[in-house]
């Protein structure tokens, strides 16, 4: 896979410069509580040539204020996409009878039939899609990009240093592979595999992430680290946060810390596809037993893109905890930011 990438602004002049009147694109967007959802298909609502289609996630446990501030940005988006063709897909997140949770399967079936039009490019906007919704269906675009006659795969994601709105989650406490990501780690083929895991560091995530190390059981463990980041000490208020998990279940040392750009989904992927290389090549040559890499996102969007990259580059396992829900001490909507994010990433996925 070969990603052809633009940063901040060039993202701009690269939408100016290849949407052209010969282009049919779909943009797929999630309708959420952050304005941050609102850059990116704002920014295309000048292409007549783009069609829209917004994953509403649904989960069962919301606060009000944030149901209300992503019915603000939904009355946004409807005035400036007054005229273009757009649509509204639920996507439940946990089944209503029994909390299995369907969200990326029910997100690739949406997209499915959406992609049923005749499209040259597919847009997925990650800046404020779960990743049980956004990495299935960036998954099945670029699949489906590699068949003739099919349209490229892109991903878009923005990101700024402080949210507008300050939202705490609620878990599933239920540890599981992303939807397409599981490959045999469920096999016996995997009962004896010698396994890295590479977990993404990031606020409030030590008992979820200590959950998903206690039935992964790894054999190793290198957290990433966000470094460098917008705050300075950032790494080392995450480092004192799980110093409890690193020296008491995940047997961690500050060697084993793997430090990555916290706006540079690129620097993500290529680290953790350099250890993954080098740990693969160097037990092929001295074990008889597979060796296998799993990943789990937690925290910013950015880093978990660079993540999302990897594993499909690298055909890598993904494990992670759903949010089942999103709760926020706001009472009342906050302004619509009037700055720009502070990080926009658009990446080409070539076949």
């Amino acid at each position: 896979m070969k990603h052809i990438v633009s940063q901040g602004e060039d993202c701009a002049q690269f939408f100016s410069d290849y949407i052209t009147a010969d282009r049919k694109v779909l943009c797929i967007a999630t309708l959420g509580f952050n304005d941050i959802c609102l850059h990116f298909p704002l920014a295309l609502a000048g292409f007549a040539e783009v069609d829209f289609l917004f994953l509403v996630e649904d989960r069962p446990e919301v606060s009000e204020i944030l149901r209300a501030a992503a019915a603000r940005n939904r009355d946004v988006l409807m005035a400036a996409l007054a005229q273009r063709k757009v649509a509204f897909e639920t996507i439940e997140i946990v089944a209503s009878d029994d909390t299995a949770n369907v969200a990326g399967r029910r997100a690739a079936q949406a997209c499915r039939k959406s992609l049923g039009e005749t499209y040259t490019d597919v847009f997925v906007d990650a800046s404020s899609m779960s990743r049980g919704v956004c990495f299935p269906v960036v998954k099945y675009v670029f699949e489906q990009s590699k068949k003739a006659g099919q349209p490229s795969a892109h991903v878009l994601t923005a990101g700024r240093n402080r949210s507008t709105i300050k939202a705490q989650s609620t878990s599933s406490d239920s540890p599981q592979f992303v939807h397409g990501f599981q490959g045999v780690m469920d096999t016996s083929k995997m009962d004896k595999a010698i396994k890295l895991w590479i977990p993404q560091l990031s606020e409030n995530a030590a008992t979820s992430l200590s959950r998903i190390q206690g039935k992964l059981a790894p054999d190793e463990t290198c957290p990433i680290l966000p470094f460098p980041s917008w705050d300075p000490r950032r790494g080392d208020k995450l480092l004192k946060e799980f110093q409890g998990p690193f020296l008491d279940d995940w047997n961690v040392t500050l060697l084993d810390v793997i430090y990555a750009h916290e706006s540079n989904p690129m620097d993500v992927c290529a680290t953790i596809m350099r250890i993954h290389r080098s740990r693969t090549d160097a037990l092929s040559a001295s074990c008889k037993v597979p060796s296998v890499t799993v990943l789990s996102p937690s925290g910013s969007r950015i880093g978990s893109v660079g993540m999302l990259l990897a594993a499909m580059e690298q055909d890598l396992p993904i494990m992670y905890e759903e949010s089942i829900g999103y709760y926020s001490a706001l009472f009342s909507v906050p302004d619509l930011s009037q700055n720009p994010p502070e990080h926009l990433w658009h990446i080409w996925l070539r076949p």
